[in-house]
């Protein structure tokens, strides 16, 4: 994997030169100490990364709808057009500092981790393509009160709207059934929630948990029922083979005493 080439929304053959060209051409009005560009890692889990076969061409196009989001979360009316981006597709991922492995001295940081770890690093630029328009991921306006007048100027960014979004986006477009307590609702709530709306999460995966093996036994059920069908057809259809080998058997003998 060591040629992998970057890609943003219509091609996939971008050399790191053009991408470094892309970004620092679209700077205007920029100044000295604002940053360019923001870093965006898109990071599915192992049970995601086997619903997409490990295909890194099914995780790219994964990566374009996430940035459709991302360019429509600012709800400036933008497109995947207006945004100026490129992504490129990574095999390993090391051990930060922050990890438990790493706390706990089971790994030192910067230990590649086991399992598949295909994940996508983009760079997004600060400027839309039209190096016009400052676009943060970062602002913290949500269009409401005072700060609307900056929202409309600056752009507001929802980030848990745009994280559900995206998880919405993967489960749609890649058909993936997605259990409670993997869903950026559930951990957020646990993490984030107040002790009500935690207690409330928790009520709620016990219910789907409760109907998940309702489902299952009634499932059980039917496929033991169906199996004694078709255990009972199969009786019958050999004891119907067997009273017509019989009959067929007496009528060959009562031909031979008649011919005798």
């Amino acid at each position: 994997h060591n040629a992998e080439l970057w890609f943003d929304q219509g091609r996939d053959d971008l050399r790191a030169y053009e991408v470094r060209q892309g970004i620092d051409s679209n700077t205007a009005k920029l100044k000295q100490h604002e940053a360019k560009y923001y870093l965006i890692n898109i990071s599915p889990s192992q049970k995601e990364l086997a619903h997409l076969g490990n295909d890194p061409q099914k995780l790219k196009d994964y990566a374009r709808a996430v940035m459709a989001e991302y360019a429509t979360n600012f709800q400036k009316g933008l497109g995947p057009d207006d945004v100026k981006w490129y992504g490129k597709v990574e095999y390993n991922r090391g051990y930060k500092w922050t990890d438990a492995e790493v706390k706990q001295g089971l790994h030192q940081r910067g230990d590649l981790k086991a399992g598949h770890q295909m994940h996508v690093q983009i760079i997004v630029s600060r400027k839309d393509r039209q190096n016009q328009r400052l676009l943060s991921p970062l602002t913290n306006h949500r269009g409401q009160g005072k700060s609307a007048e900056h929202g409309r100027k600056f752009g507001q960014f929802n980030r848990v709207a745009f994280k559900e979004r995206c998880e919405r986006a993967f489960d749609q477009r890649l058909n993936y059934r997605r259990e409670l307590d993997e869903s950026f609702r559930y951990q957020n709530t646990m993490s984030n929630g107040t002790a009500q709306e935690r207690a409330a999460m928790t009520l709620e995966l016990r219910d789907v948990q409760y109907e998940r093996q309702q489902q299952l036994a009634a499932d059980l059920r039917r496929t033991e029922e169906l199996r004694l069908q078709m255990e009972q057809a199969k009786e019958i259809e050999l004891s119907q083979q067997r009273e017509l080998t019989l009959q067929q058997e007496q009528k060959r003998s009562r031909g031979l005493g008649m011919g005798m």
